[in-house]
């Protein structure tokens, strides 16, 4: 399969299973400080730590540390480095306990580190087996936080609980079947005290579905699928795909998980008629926490044709409707729509959306949200198109970020078309299950790929934007200090911009592309930024064409940490 990883002989003979050593007298009552993260933490997380992967559970990316100013960003200097030894994409956002950090790299090694000097505390490096496959690179987006345990979802679909003071495994539970091409690549999320995980495999005919864990044993609390039965045609939901690839969101006022699910598999499928839907893939679902059932959800892309994942981060904001403050739900879909959701005692209403890139596959909305097709821009079996976005979306799973101070949504786009046709596929445990043919292909009349655009997430009205010739393919971060941070790929540059106005206050060359997401955290009253630099991910394997604006990036994973000098 194109963008196929074979791991292979990469899962090196000298890989140990775990490594707890801690390194010295000094690292080992640094360690014993370390304060157990409990539900109350999560739900409000102290300024100085990010004990999710975007800083909370409601997915804002926002730091709330305001001593990186605008006025003195241009002192910011690199604090530490540390390299990972791993050449493939580094994706993970890190995670500060009170001067502990955890990063993770490809092929599930993971880190903990003296987040003032860069000292390793203690690693693990996972053994995986010789036949793993994963359609996206060998990437990992980080673990989660609960109690004194640390969590990583692994390629060959396990989850693994570590001891945080020591790095020794406490539990080692098979999530799937890794030879049916499950995987796990993002973190786990924690929520009312479950550990809640999805998995990836989309285009392999898995079964998507969460799934609820005790985080002191690993045993399953609930498991719940997103493939429904009658909306796929002749049985057909038992491979169909929807996995649940990137960590969700959780409202703890109404007890609810929400999660994005991914495409069909296949893509096209002669099965099937234009009435089945294929619920819930490409959607956002809301789920009780305690017992798993999806309570209701909307389906950004029904029977989609495209793979429009609708797996890209919800984000739990309050807006203003109809000048009413309103529990909402925003969310930048692949198919190049920024979604806004009412999300009152738990639900998904859907309120509007507007185009933030290019869009031609679809002619417009209908008032309930359902798009409305263009046959020109549809592909189907034997007959090509070209659409826009791209399958990689005018936003892939990179995150974007909320600020409260300044009430926008700053989303890291990318502008791109395709050109797309059905292709014919049979299932097979195990092998690619796409039914499709593409290439990507540029915007016409269009002399850049990336924008980052701040956008009011109330109206869809676009504040300013930042625009760039390479793709974007890492996360944003926003901070207290009025202040959004970003990374290049071909130019290799860790950026600072004013929040407010878009200006370009301060940037750093870094050794790679920059995909990772961007945190902020302090220790002993000091802020720092840190960030992976480390090109790779989907954009090398899939984007064709388009892949040449950053052929000449070089690779190697290093995690840069910043503060003003």
């Amino acid at each position: 399969m194109k963008g196929s990883q074979k791991v292979g002989m990469m899962a090196r003979l000298g890989a140990l299973l775990a490594t707890g050593v801690v390194l010295g007298g000094a690292a080992s009552a640094q360690m014993s400080a370390y304060t157990a993260v409990t539900d109350a933490r999560l739900a409000a997380p102290e300024a100085s730590n990010w004990l999710s992967t975007r800083g909370n559970q409601m997915n804002w990316g926002y730091s709330a540390l305001d001593k990186i100013t605008p006025a003195n960003v241009s002192k910011l200097q690199p604090a530490w480095a540390y390299s990972t030894g791993q050449s493939e994409g580094h994706e993970a956002a890190p995670i500060v306990n009170n001067g502990i950090m955890f990063i993770t790299s490809p092929m599930n090694k993971l880190f903990a580190l003296d987040a003032t000097t860069g000292v390793m505390l203690w690693k693990y490096e996972r053994e995986l087996p010789d036949d793993i496959t994963s359609c996206c690179d060998v990437v990992n987006r980080g673990v989660a936080v609960y109690g004194d345990m640390v969590y990583m979802g692994t390629l060959d679909a396990h989850m693994l609980a570590f001891n945080a003071k020591t790095g020794k495994i406490v539990w080692d539970r098979t999530i799937e079947d890794y030879k049916k091409r499950y995987t796990i690549t993002s973190a786990p999320l924690i929520a009312s005290g479950r550990l809640v995980t999805g998995v990836h495999g989309g285009e392999y005919g898995v079964r998507g579905f969460l799934e609820s864990m005790d985080p002191k044993t690993g045993k399953s609390q609930w498991k719940s699928y997103t493939t429904m039965k009658g909306s796929y045609p002749d049985g057909s939901e038992a491979q169909g795909g929807a996995p649940t690839w990137l960590t969700g969101a959780y409202d703890a006022a109404s007890k609810t998980i929400y999660w994005g699910t991914g495409n069909p598999s296949p893509w096209m499928d002669p099965r099937r008629k234009p009435t089945d839907d294929l619920k819930w893939s490409s959607s956002l679902i809301a789920v009780d926490v305690a017992t798993g059932k999806i309570k209701t959800g909307f389906q950004y892309s029904p029977n989609d044709a495209w793979d429009y994942d609708g797996v890209n981060e919800p984000i739990l904001i309050d807006t203003m409707v109809n000048g009413k403050s309103t529990k909402s739900i925003v969310s930048a879909h692949r198919n190049g729509y920024l979604y806004r959701f009412d999300r009152t005692n738990g639900g998904v209403k859907y309120v509007g959306a507007n185009k933030y890139v290019t869009v031609t596959a679809y002619k417009g909305l209908d008032k309930t949200g359902r798009p409305i097709w263009d046959p020109q821009h549809r592909p189907d079996l034997g007959k090509q198109v070209n659409a826009c976005p791209s399958f990689l979306g005018g936003k892939n799973w990179h995150p974007a970020a909320y600020s409260p101070q300044t009430k926008l949504v700053y989303i890291p786009s990318n502008e791109w078309c395709m050109t797309i046709k059905g292709a014919q596929t049979k299932y097979a445990a195990g092998e690619a299950y796409v039914g499709a043919e593409f290439e990507l292909n540029a915007v016409p009349n269009l002399n850049y790929v990336g924008n980052l655009q701040a956008v009011d997430p109330a109206t869809g009205k676009q504040v300013w934007s930042q625009t760039f010739k390479a793709p974007l393919w890492g996360g944003v971060l926003t901070t207290a200090g009025g202040l959004v941070f970003t990374g290049t790929t071909a130019d290799r540059d860790f950026v600072a911009f004013d929040a407010r106005s878009g200006k370009k206050l301060w940037s750093f060359k870094t050794n790679s592309g920059v995909i990772g997401q961007p945190i902020s955290y302090s220790v002993n009253g000091k802020q720092y930024v840190a960030v992976f630099s480390g090109y790779g991910g989907a954009i090398p394997l899939w984007a064709g064409p388009m892949a040449q604006l950053t052929k000449d990036t070089p690779r190697g994973g290093v995690l840069w940490v910043f503060a003003v000098n």
